[in-house]
């Protein structure tokens, strides 16, 4: 005689699985195993300012060995200057003030990558502009920060309600 074993699962069990993959799902899983930050310092030395660059991974350790590029806006499709950074995450350019516009700095290595935007003007390296957008000036440093997605609040909150739900629906068998 053969057997047939029939799962029997409830509604709420199964709305919270659908919502514990749907939050699993959104969480960007590369992102955050090892997120890249850039600091910028701007130096001024005989009337000319240079930018030094240092791009570490979100627990501190140096992007060493990184590849950049740097794109001037007249130019944007072709390197104007490129380069390695070094045993400390550290990479020096100053952009041509004759050329005013966003310049674009992108940094990568091993499919870690930062792209950021140094804005010129005639006065020079626009300070107020660079902290509009996601930089700011802490002591005379300034510190670009990476933005993460807003699907990484929503997967979270998800997975904490699947789970949340889950634990209350185990509950209610153990004391049947």
């Amino acid at each position: 005689m053969k057997q047939t074993l029939l799962l029997h699962t409830s509604l709420p069990t199964k709305v919270l699985t659908f919502a514990a993959a749907l939050g699993i799902a959104a969480l960007p899983t590369k992102v955050m195993a090892h997120q890249v930050q850039t600091n910028y310092f701007l130096n001024n030395r005989a009337g000319s300012e240079s930018i030094e660059l240092r791009t570490t991974f979100s627990n501190g350790e140096p992007l060493k060995g990184a590849k950049v590029s740097v794109y001037s806006p007249d130019q944007p499709f072709r390197a104007r200057a490129t380069g390695i950074t070094d045993s400390q995450g550290r990479f020096t350019f100053a952009p041509d003030e004759a050329i005013n516009g966003d310049w674009e700095v992108n940094i990568e290595r091993a499919g870690h990558q930062d792209i950021l935007t140094v804005p010129v003007t005639e006065e020079g390296i626009d300070i107020d502009l660079m902290a509009s957008n996601g930089i700011e000036d802490q002591g005379g440093t300034d510190f670009h920060y990476a933005t993460s997605s807003p699907w990484t609040v929503v997967g979270g909150i998800a997975t904490a309600l699947a789970c949340v739900g889950f634990a209350r629906i185990g509950g209610k068998k153990a004391t049947e």
